[in-house]
């Protein structure tokens, strides 16, 4: 076992303590912009342990991921592991033993469903979207798997864009301000990524077709949308005010709208138009 590793997520504090020596190495690896020794309060404390259990030999299914939601607690549990978190950010992570390689990406996975539990007690949120930087503001693009989220975020880059994520963006509304995080999490584009906030200008709803448009979104239909973009909580929208809040405040905080865009970067010139 190690020793604790810190993470600093732009202001969003996470200790890891009892990983493996190789998933400790690797996540200071990859995460390196975000490995910290400030002593700050963790707003997500991890304490990772190990079980004697069957280990599935099938194909990795992150997606098959269970959750029980509490009042002042939630579970997450899928193949190899599972996470318990409660309201003070406290967590038990516990994975069987003899994961091999997939050790790394259970506990990343369950790392992610805790913090996505947690971050509503701040008014943040982890959101299923792409999201760039133009202009020193931050626009998402939120969709599922397959709704062009890579794409967009790819063509934003070629029109001089700074690519956040493409796939989920740490969103924090605890402030005046509704801003994008900087975060070390999952995207297949490879991008330099590192520690920043930036504010939000708009929220959008991808539209294909060939010429840039976008047109102001339903506020139902914005909400809708959002709640069912809120990985691993999206089900605990009905019983945690905390999640029904952070839904309203995206959706009222800066303006949502659905944006049209085709196979080229040509959207980029309406996001600058946007008024900071």
């Amino acid at each position: 076992m190690t020793g604790t590793v810190r993470l600093n997520f732009s202001s969003v504090h996470i200790r890891v303590q009892g990983m493996t020596r190789e998933s400790a190495d690797r996540m200071l690896d990859e995460w390196r912009p975000f490995v910290t020794d400030a002593a700050a309060e963790p707003f997500l404390n991890l304490q990772v342990s190990f079980v004697d259990g069957r280990v599935d030999p099938g194909p990795f299914r992150p997606k098959l991921m269970s959750s029980a939601f509490e009042s002042d607690a939630a579970r997450f549990s899928m193949s190899g592991g599972e996470v318990e978190v409660d309201g003070t950010g406290r967590a038990a992570l516990t994975l069987a033993r003899g994961l091999g390689t997939r050790e790394y990406f259970t506990l990343m996975n369950l790392l992610r469903a805790a913090l996505a539990w947690r971050l509503p007690q701040r008014g943040a949120a982890l959101l299923h979207a792409a999201g760039i930087v133009v202009e020193r503001g931050a626009f998402l693009l939120v969709g599922s798997e397959g709704s062009g989220k890579s794409t967009w975020a790819a063509l934003g880059e070629r029109a001089g864009a700074r690519v956040l994520s493409d796939d989920l963006v740490l969103v924090d509304g605890g402030g005046a301000l509704l801003e994008a995080l900087g975060s070390p999490f999952r995207s297949t584009h490879r991008a330099e990524y590192r520690p920043g906030r930036w504010p939000v200008r708009a929220i959008l709803f991808p539209r294909h077709g060939d010429s840039p448009a976008w047109t102001p979104c339903d506020g139902m239909l914005a909400r809708a949308r959002l709640a069912a973009n809120l990985p691993f909580v999206s089900s605990a929208i009905e019983r945690d005010p905390r999640v029904a809040a952070v839904v309203e405040r995206l959706a009222t905080a800066v303006p949502c709208r659905e944006l049209t865009f085709g196979m080229d970067p040509a959207f980029v010139d309406l996001l600058r138009s946007t008024p900071s």
